[in-house]
């Protein structure tokens, strides 16, 4: 195999073997997990596992309708936009992590998810924490987790959610709507709207001592860092926000 386009691969996330395993399959047009193994000469128990791993990244794709298991790799450009896709994510994530440099011995704790279910775990601490502040786009909630809000209005309902928590949300009728679902719940919750929330990509926590980050589009994921001193940092840039948001009353 072309030792500078497994190179290239290793450069991009894939493990060696990995990479082996995907250029065989390009070479290949679509094979079996038997022609695999003979090209990248390691063993079928092997392949199957990095197959698995090459599928759920979106690399690699199984063919239906066949009597043997056959594969084929995704075109090379799926790797391209996902590398496009994480330097985005990490260009706008680039000025909150240039302020944890030189912040002596105290290290942030920083959580990464890129699963729904990681995502929605998170949420749930959110939701049982005290007076959070939420910035966020709740369509986009909804869009990526159906029925997310009602299930939320009911377990405030129900006291599984107490948060007294403020809401900064885009000025758009859908998001004024789910809102007003939130204004009539017994525990108290303050809403704001702020015109120029309607092209943000993110939405942003601050909850005890953690500050959530979280994109809900193709590739959705959530960071959490958790440090006093950032949180300390970045909650008068919420104030400002906030202050300069509309209220929304019943």
């Amino acid at each position: 195999m072309d030792q500078d386009l497994l190179k290239l691969l290793e450069q991009s996330g894939f493990t060696e073997k990995e990479a082996r395993v995907y250029l065989a399959l390009l070479e290949l047009g679509q094979g079996t997990v038997t022609k695999i193994s003979r090209l990248t000469e390691l063993k079928r128990s092997i392949i199957y596992v990095i197959l698995e791993g090459l599928i759920k990244r979106g690399y690699v794709s199984e063919l239906p309708a066949k009597k043997i298991n056959s594969y084929q790799a995704i075109d090379p450009s799926a790797i391209l936009n996902q590398l496009k896709i994480t330097a985005k994510n990490f260009s706008e994530m680039l000025p909150i992590l240039r302020s944890l440099h030189n912040k002596g011995e105290k290290r942030p704790k920083i959580t990464y998810c890129e699963t729904k279910k990681g995502i929605w775990n998170i949420y749930e601490e959110i939701n049982r924490s005290e007076k959070p502040f939420f910035i966020s786009n709740y369509v986009r909630v909804e869009k990526c987790f159906p029925g997310s809000v009602e299930k939320w209005v009911s377990n405030v309902q129900k006291g599984i959610y107490r948060p007294e928590a403020r809401h900064l949300i885009p000025s758009d009728s859908k998001n004024k709507e789910i809102a007003e679902k939130f204004l009539r719940l017994p525990v108290e919750q303050e809403i704001r709207t702020l015109g120029k929330l309607n092209n943000s990509q993110m939405d942003f926590t601050l909850y005890e001592n953690k500050l959530a980050i979280t994109s809900l589009e193709d590739k959705p994921f959530i960071v959490v860092i958790e440090s006093e001193e950032l949180v300390k940092s970045m909650r008068p840039i919420f104030e400002l926000a906030w202050n300069k948001g509309k209220t929304l009353k019943k």
